[in-house]
């Protein structure tokens, strides 16, 4: 990038300092299911902001933004926070080519939050509403031979709308952050036949030794063929195949011995399934997720129908120069390699979706992850009960599609639909929700809720309420999960329930140097006895120290606040830039490997198995 797009004042990531025009995330954008025919389209754009209206075409471009970096973002060039009453505009030109029996596709990874698409002029379709997922448009009808005009209108009202917007606000404070709007992930062209493969599902199924999958398809009927092999190698053995008409669904045998997916074993098998033209690539794991109670009665965590004990960090996946958007591939990789280096085996994706290429670094450096879904955003707007009902069907529709987006996803284990109330209805559509859940989702856990406002027998006291109380008998979730800064705590036993330690820690160490606000920069507990490496060790043993009896007690999983420090925040074990680790990673790792050996040496009680598929 030039040295004029980039603020020199900003913040940056080593990764971030590298990102130029031509290299801004060129990477193909959706890794679990591979298509050759592909344009990139992300790069410099034009753009205006717009006050309150865009009834005319003839608006004039004032300047240049790179997409996919949103607006209030230092790598965007812009770096520009944008009111809640404006309307964005981007405009670009790109080449296509019609082809006789080929559709063209345009696809959006995410844009926050109301996109207006227009092709030539045209409208693509419907305006999208929701800041997380992909939305795409055929525009095959729309393009013409050799230069084609796009614009994308947006508006995001952040936090003074019943949208999902995260941890964004106005202005960052506490543990809320700088707001992002507008394109904040890869914008794309696919080129596909007539009859193409729109998405694939599939469930792994470890005890019956086979992976069922099922392919959706536009277009004109027919089977679709599928060939499973032993690992993403383009030479890897052929395992399995098969033939499957869309919308049904294909089971196939895995010969043994199954190579089984996990943190330590990030095994992998990969396939290829063609109908009529249309090839497509993918990969997914064979692993199970479960729970079962020890010869105790206490319910613990299972992978692959052995005890698994999750300890890792609250992972909120924000950057000082992309803000949502990382910098790279490289840097997500970074941040996973390093929880992995420390000793984590899992990490709580918080209150966002990552690109789908975050996913598969998950999936294949191997750390299991408990998914949030985005809370309303901003501080003051999270638990506005009148606000959370008039949301609850949007928040229920987008919660759905989340879960759709990420179904085909190994490394996910958990589902997490509320976070401390944020967004959270009462005790009855609480319940409705975590009960769907679970049963839109019978191969994964579901957390209910994370924190503070647990209806269902949750401890009364400062945070829970224990008004709705068929817990004993009908649990709607799977999972008690408790807050606790610093702590650790732990809730009480329950009898049909998890016990997990949801957030814990949040140890506050200044580095000089790599501080995004210095005086309002803080952590969970103040600084004095954190202030030096050698405190911050201290105290940090003395918190693991305090998991021990509770390990032994039931506590059955951990999640230390954080990965990175974010913004004013500086409880991460790394800098907000990723230049600095504040421990030291062996050190944690001998930890961390105690502790997950702990609390991995209970037995399974006899037939207490769930969730078998």
């Amino acid at each position: 990038m030039t040295a004029a797009i980039v603020l020199a004042a900003a913040m940056m990531t080593k990764w971030g300092a590298e990102v130029t025009e031509a290299n801004a995330w060129t990477l193909y954008p959706r890794p679990q299911m591979v298509r050759e025919n592909w344009t990139n389209l992300n790069g410099l754009w034009e753009y205006s902001i717009l006050t309150n209206d865009y009834s005319s075409f003839d608006v004039e471009t004032t300047g240049k933004i790179l997409v996919p970096f949103c607006f209030e973002s230092p790598l965007s060039g812009v770096e520009r926070i944008v009111n809640t009453n404006d309307t964005m505009l981007y405009r670009r030109t790109f080449s296509c080519r019609r082809e006789k029996g080929r559709r063209t596709l345009l696809n959006f990874e995410a844009v926050d939050w109301r996109a207006h698409v227009f092709v030539n002029g045209v409208e693509a379709g419907l305006p999208h509403e929701g800041g997380n997922l992909p939305f795409s448009y055929d525009i095959t009808d729309l393009v013409k031979d050799g230069e084609n005009k796009l614009e994308v209108y947006v508006w995001d009202p952040t936090h003074t709308f019943i949208n999902a917007g995260g941890k964004q606000s106005d202005v960052s404070k506490g543990c809320f952050y700088t707001r992002v709007s507008g394109i904040w992930q890869t914008v794309w062209l696919e080129s596909v036949p007539e009859t193409y493969i729109e998405d694939f599902a599939v469930t792994p199924d470890i005890d019956k030794g086979e992976a069922r999958l099922s392919f959706s398809v536009k277009g004109e009927g027919g089977e679709v063929e599928v060939e499973v092999f032993d690992g993403e190698d383009p030479a890897a053995k052929k395992v399995a195949s098969g033939r499957v008409r869309g919308g049904s669904v294909l089971a196939l045998a895995i010969p043994a011995p199954v190579r089984l997916w996990s943190p330590e074993s990030p095994n992998l098998y990969s396939f290829k399934a063609r109908i009529g033209a249309d090839e497509v690539r993918g990969y997914f794991g064979m692993r199970k997720f479960s729970k079962a109670k020890d010869l105790k009665g206490r319910w613990r965590f299972m992978l692959n129908n052995k005890p698994f004990f999750p300890y890792g960090t609250l992972d909120q996946g924000w950057w000082p120069d992309g803000l949502l958007t990382p910098p790279s591939e490289e840097a997500m990789a970074f941040d996973i390699k390093t929880l992995k280096d420390c000793g984590f085996n899992m990490m709580r994706k918080h209150i966002k979706v990552e690109p789908r290429r975050y996913y598969a670094l998950c999936d294949r450096l191997g750390i299991v992850v408990f998914q949030d879904a985005p809370s309303p955003a901003g501080a003051g707007n999270i638990f506005s009960f009148q606000k959370n009902l008039q949301r609850y069907g949007m928040f229920r529709r987008e919660w759905k599609e989340e879960m759709d987006h990420l179904m085909k996803v190994p490394s996910i284990c958990v589902w997490i639909p509320y976070n401390e109330g944020w967004g959270q209805p009462d005790a009855r559509l609480t319940a409705a929700t975590l009960r769907w859940t679970k049963a839109y989702d019978p191969t994964r856990l579901v957390d209910g809720p994370s924190g503070w406002f647990d209806f269902e027998g949750g401890d009364p006291g400062k945070r829970f309420r224990a008004a709705f109380s068929r817990e004993a008998e009908d649990p709607s979730c799977d999972i008690v999960d408790h807050h606790v800064y610093r702590g650790p705590g732990q809730s009480a036993n329950r009898r049909n329930r998890i016990s997990l330690l949801g957030e814990f820690g949040g140890l506050g160490h200044p580095v000089e140097g790599h501080l995004w606000a210095n005086k309002a920069s803080w952590g969970y507990g103040g600084v004095a006895d954190t202030s030096t490496p050698e405190g911050l060790m201290k105290v940090y043993e003395g918190l693991l120290k305090k998991l021990e009896p509770m390990v032994d007690d039931g506590l059955a999983g951990a999640i230390y606040t954080q990965t990175t420090d974010v913004e004013q925040e500086i409880n991460g074990i790394l800098t907000y830039d990723r230049k600095v680790l504040k421990f030291d990673a062996k050190k944690l790792k001998e930890l961390h490997d105690a502790l997950v050996a702990r609390g991995e040496s209970f037995e399974a009680a006899p037939d207490c198995v769930l969730l078998d598929l």
